[in-house]
């Protein structure tokens, strides 16, 4: 799953995905489990995004060969499932993006972070929460 470009001006998974990428690994998420090209097609039908059955199909390959899917056998049809949840994917690319900016702007970032937090009081207490659990997790 390395080597993602990540496009913060754009929300969602789809800041690392291609917009019909994100659509698929999302649907797959919301039906929570494994699903055939056509199930995705439905799913996404239903949210008002029609795709034709072999784009769906050549995504949900496309995302299978990246890493972020796996396929298996479901009679005569593929089965597809997300190989993280939404949560361990966005933690991961956070932890990816947040790594690659302390090696190359160490400095930079945490002058921003220290901006930003100061001026949110909510974020500040969160982060200083996670601080403190992350501190007694490594003693």
């Amino acid at each position: 799953m390395a080597g993602n470009v990540f496009r913060p001006s754009v929300g969602g998974s789809a800041a690392v995905l291609g917009p019909l990428e994100s659509e698929v690994l999302n649907a797959l998420w919301e039906i929570g489990g494994s699903a055939t090209v056509a199930e995705i097609v439905e799913r996404l039908a239903r949210t008002g995004r029609n795709v034709h059955y072999s784009s769906a199909k050549t995504t949900l390959n496309t995302l299978t060969e990246k890493g972020h899917l796996t396929k298996s056998s479901r009679g005569k049809a593929n089965a597809f499932a997300a190989v993280l949840t939404r949560a361990q994917f966005e933690e991961r690319i956070v932890g990816g993006v947040l790594n690659g900016l302390m090696r190359n702007y160490r400095s930079p970032l945490i002058a921003n972070l220290a901006e930003t937090l100061a001026s949110d009081d909510e974020s500040l207490r969160e982060f200083e929460r996670l601080l403190e659990l992350r501190r007694s997790e490594l003693k």
